[in-house]
């Protein structure tokens, strides 16, 4: 075999074949229409976070608040309203200062501020009575990102 054979043959099998880079490229669009609707409800569940820890916080608050006064606090949320200091506001929710119950029960209603994300503007509100502390969401699919 001469040199020029050889060279031709090397060069003839390099590379991929059409079919090869399309059986590539629709794995990756596969792994990706499955993992990019999973990110967005991790991501989500982050923020859906920000308000359960702040209606755990004021959960909290409130129980100290009872016992000093022998009833729940109703109205708007200030820096002073409790022994503790609760945020004045969220990043990812509207809504926090506003609080209303009675002598037996309190709820809180915080609203997501972006309507742009995969579950839209839903609303988170806590209530609690002699229950305990319950959590409950506006859409069908925000109650996914609810512990």
């Amino acid at each position: 075999m001469t040199i020029q054979k050889k060279r031709s043959a090397r060069l003839g099998s390099a590379g991929f074949t059409l079919i090869e880079l399309l059986v590539v490229v629709l794995i990756i669009g596969i792994l990706a229409a499955i993992a990019v609707p999973q990110y967005f409800k991790v991501v989500e569940r982050g923020r859906a976070g920000e308000a359960m820890a702040f209606l755990a916080d004021l959960n909290a608050a409130q129980s100290r608040y009872i016992l000093r006064t022998g009833t729940y606090f109703t109205g708007t949320v200030t820096s002073t309203t409790f022994d503790v200091a609760l945020p004045a506001t969220l990043k990812y929710f509207t809504g926090n200062t506003a609080v209303t119950g009675d002598a037996n029960s309190w709820s809180a209603t915080l609203t997501r501020n972006a309507t742009v994300n995969t579950y839209g503007a839903y609303t988170v509100v806590a209530t609690y009575n002699v229950n305990g502390l319950k959590y409950s969401c506006s859409g069908t699919s925000c109650t996914e990102l609810l512990p």
